[in-house]
């Protein structure tokens, strides 16, 4: 990232490693980076397109120029890696599709122009609407700040209108969903990206269930390995008791999973999964007060229907 990217503002250092990447400033500390990441055995080079700045009011803007966005994909693939980016406004998205980014998360408020691009690029797309989701829904049982919400639904419904233009188009889609926030605790929500695939895409509940498992196969950098039930594939199977292709919210269900097979064995159900215990670096606090869990989002008349279905 620049010294400007990500969603932690002022908090970013101006030099050196901060969190979760390494701030560059020119090109040569780009390809610099880029190479010294894949010698340490990265798959993928992710760039944070678009930054929170404190001082400019309203949404993420664009901090890296299409010159810097290029240097980093061709330094990249270059060397057999693919490139990520993090874009939460159209601007980037356009840039990124145009730079030549594999896989571009959020892609917000995307417009035709930058629809354009993507599907031009042959650049995939992962909303991760969960997040979004979460917060519009059940943002005031966590403390999100209210002001907020009816942007966050704002951004979903903006967002995916173009979203099921680029299905259309045949842009691949992979579901993502922010895991690992106080807002989408790890184990509680990863199904319901493939619900708002459905409700807000128009996604049929195939397709979404194909960009969890085959098209995920591509994030993983093991297509023609994992993602789908085929001779010499790897034997990772769920199964759920019922048919989610009549309602995909089944799979949010716990209760439904009937078996785990992992390489081919079959997995315990039985012994509880140990609990996890939120981390400080879980809680964005402007965004959630404690974790969002399913048993705290959902009342008990919500959570027996979805056990009916």
């Amino acid at each position: 990232m620049t010294m400007l990217g990500g969603t932690a503002g002022r908090m970013i250092r101006d030099e050196g490693t901060t969190g979760y990447a390494t701030v560059v400033h020119n090109r040569d500390m780009m390809v610099k980076e880029v190479r010294r990441q894949i010698k340490y055995g990265v798959d993928w080079i992710k760039i944070m397109v678009t930054g929170l700045i404190p001082s400019m009011k309203g949404p993420e803007v664009k901090v890296w120029s299409f010159d810097e966005l290029r240097t980093v994909c061709d330094a990249a693939h270059e060397l057999n890696t693919k490139v990520v980016a993090h874009c939460r406004n159209s601007e980037s998205t356009r840039d990124a599709a145009r730079a030549g980014v594999d896989l571009i998360y959020h892609a917000s408020y995307m417009d035709d122009e930058a629809l354009e691009a993507v599907v031009e690029s042959g650049s995939a797309l992962c909303p991760t609407f969960t997040l979004l989701g979460n917060l519009a829904d059940y943002g005031q049982k966590i403390g999100s700040a209210p002001e907020l919400l009816d942007v966050f639904r704002a951004e979903i419904e903006v967002t995916a209108a173009q979203m099921a233009k680029a299905h259309a188009a045949g842009v691949p889609f992979l579901t993502g969903s922010e895991t690992g926030f106080a807002v989408t605790p790890v184990g509680e929500w990863h199904a319901r990206e493939l619900e708002m695939f459905v409700q807000y895409m128009g996604m049929t509940p195939m397709e979404a269930i194909v960009a969890a498992t085959r098209n995920g196969a591509f994030a993983l950098r093991m297509e023609g390995e994992v993602g789908t039930l085929e001779t010499g594939r790897l034997a990772d199977v769920l199964i759920v008791d019922g048919d989610p292709l009549k309602d995909v919210t089944i799979l949010q269900d716990r209760t439904r999973i009937a078996e785990v097979i992992k390489g081919g064995r079959r997995i315990d159900l039985t012994t509880p999964i140990p609990e996890r215990r939120m981390r400080s670096t879980d809680q964005v606090r402007f965004l959630a007060s404690c974790p969002l869990t399913r048993g705290l989002a959902l009342t008990e008349d919500q959570l027996e229907k979805l056990a009916r279905v």
